[in-house]
């Protein structure tokens, strides 16, 4: 009985022995999966989840298009000195449309109109100050793009306005487009109103697809 009772202690521990490996491995795998996880989710939100991870429709979105045509004393290129105020061409026809919602940089988005088709909308011939700019609180150009042709942005914006926001490319491609702003589309000399064309924000630097607003 005591040999019995001996060696039946003896695999009692021999298996709690076998066991205790086991559970420590399973363990020791699930906190180092756990620990990968929450460094890849902070890694993620550090750097915007790669290139081109979110969708440009969350993160902005435009409103309440009006056109008009420019006023006189606005001026499209923006001058080495002084304030620019208007981001058009005198006479030009143009949308003005508000950032309803945004939480990108000025290098975020890429802009376009396009034809009831799907075309990039080219304004008539003669039209050489067309494009987009953005104008501050006070109607100070921001930033600007001359397309003068084919209205799509091929790059984010070519010129950056003197104003107290931004004066050169590096500081507004990291400066936030927020609600602050207004869009001014200069549409060239023809009428564009009822033509059935649309605004359209294209993601660019973190930002991927495309978000539209129909112009009236």
């Amino acid at each position: 009985m005591n040999v019995f009772g001996k060696n039946e202690r003896s695999w009692r521990k021999a298996r709690k022995r076998a066991v205790s490996p086991i559970i420590a491995t399973i363990l020791l795998v699930a906190i180092t999966v756990v620990l990968a996880a929450v460094l890849y989710v902070l890694i993620s939100g550090l750097t915007g989840g790669g290139v081109g991870s979110k969708p440009i429709g969350s993160a902005f979105s435009a409103g309440a298009p009006t056109v008009s045509t420019c006023a006189a004393g606005s001026a499209q290129t923006i001058p080495l000195v002084a304030a620019t105020t208007g981001g058009c061409n005198p006479v030009d026809y143009i949308y003005t449309l508000t950032v309803e919602s945004s939480t990108i940089n000025f290098g975020s988005a890429q802009f376009e109109v396009k034809t009831s088709t799907g075309a990039i909308y080219t304004p008539a011939a003669g039209s050489a100050h067309d494009g987009f700019a953005i104008l501050n609180i006070g109607s100070q150009v921001v930033a600007i793009t001359v397309t003068a042709g084919a209205m799509a942005m091929s790059a984010v914006f070519s010129n950056y306005g003197p104003s107290g926001e931004c004066n050169s490319a590096v500081c507004a491609t990291s400066t936030p487009l927020t609600t602050i702003y207004t869009i001014v589309i200069d549409m060239g000399t023809s009428n564009p109103a009822g033509t059935g064309l649309s605004f359209v924000a294209v993601g660019a630097s973190g930002y991927s697809g495309t978000t539209s607003l129909a112009l009236p």
